[in-house]
């Protein structure tokens, strides 16, 4: 769809370039293309297509929310997340001092303001049945903590958050014999008090590290932590290839509540995948009450991930039904937090 605008626009001597995880992930169709491929391990062929004085390799990692939302082609892609999870919310929330402060502070904590983008690494150890990140990542490859400290120190704002860009946080370090929490610790000492949002932590480490996990979230101001469980059944979990047993990560992040209750904990619920039954689904469901924000994902098919080849495929019908389900129960679930929590300062 995007490809076929910008071919009709581009002037007869210019070339599309793309660049990210679909080169790896959809290599044959891209390969049909009239455009320049180049995914994220080949930063280096910018430098022979621009002619400019500071090389890609020198280019760190790192931005402040204005860039962020100046790379966003298509806004309103993010803007729905406003607005989906949090319908029964925003119109409740009128009626309430309360859920209109949390709210807002949910709704600034979800999108992209007010924050500085430091990646830490890339990849992951995982290698999960339906995901395309490892194809497309590789194995973890993190970065030194002195070079995300140097980022830090050009950007820091006392008034913005840091937010810690990574496949998997929880991982971070293991290729270069560190790990998360030193990291966190060393930012932290660094500037103490500052505010951290954490990307993606794969709930296998808090079920790993569960004792330095409920001390990091007490001693650290953390405002937003991704810990994507993606199904409430472990049945499904382990077809999923993800590594941990959902109820001993509910006693995790419960604990996290009580440690950091202004903490907003987010995940994601990838619905309708393949030999997901109805009790399967009821378990997402009721699982979704440990999480402040829990945002639906619908299974789509990749013919190069390992689940595609599973039995029991759902039908666009199921995976819309269960989608709507999910939607409706979730916002009486958020709307539930705005009510007994207090997110603000």
């Amino acid at each position: 769809k995007y490809f076929d605008k910008y071919h009709k626009q581009k002037k007869e001597n210019a070339s599309i370039i793309m660049f990210g995880c679909l080169i790896k992930i959809d290599k044959e169709k891209i390969e049909k293309l009239d455009l320049i491929p180049i995914d994220f391990n080949e930063g280096k062929k910018f430098d022979e297509i621009f002619y400019n004085k500071i090389k890609f390799d020198y280019i760190s990692p790192f931005c402040d929310d204005k860039t962020k939302n100046e790379l966003i082609y298509d806004k309103n892609l993010f803007q729905s997340t406003k607005i989906i999870p949090f319908i029964f919310s925003s119109i409740l929330f009128l009626f309430s001092k309360r859920i209109r402060k949390n709210y807002r502070k949910m709704i600034n904590s979800f999108t992209y303001e007010n924050k500085i983008f430091i990646e830490i690494s890339t990849g992951c150890t995982g290698n999960c049945s339906y995901c395309m990140i490892k194809k497309a990542r590789g194995n973890i490859k993190s970065r030194p903590i002195k070079n995300i400290i140097s980022d830090l120190k050009r950007l820091y704002d006392s008034k913005k958050n840091i937010f810690l860009v990574a496949d998997d946080c929880g991982s971070y370090g293991l290729d270069i014999k560190t790990n998360f929490f030193e990291l966190i610790y060393e930012i932290n000492k660094l500037y103490p008090g500052i505010t951290i949002d954490l990307n993606y932590l794969n709930p296998y480490w808090i079920q790993k590290y569960p004792d330095k996990y409920i001390k990091l979230f007490s001693e650290i101001k953390i405002n937003l932590a991704s810990i994507p469980v993606q199904s409430g059944s472990n049945k499904i979990l382990k077809t999923m290839k993800r590594k941990y047993d959902i109820k001993k990560v509910n006693k995790i992040i419960d604990k996290i509540k009580e440690v950091s209750p202004k903490t907003i904990v987010y995940s994601h619920f990838l619905l309708a995948f393949p030999g997901e039954n109805c009790l399967d689904f009821l378990r997402t469901l009721y699982n979704t009450k440990h999480f402040d924000i829990p945002i639906a994902l619908i299974y789509s098919k990749h013919i190069d991930s390992e689940s595609s080849n599973f039995r029991y495929h759902k039908s666009n019908f199921t995976k819309i039904l269960r989608y709507v389900i999910f939607l409706f129960y979730t916002n009486l679930i958020i709307f539930y937090k705005l009510l007994i929590y207090d997110y603000e300062e």
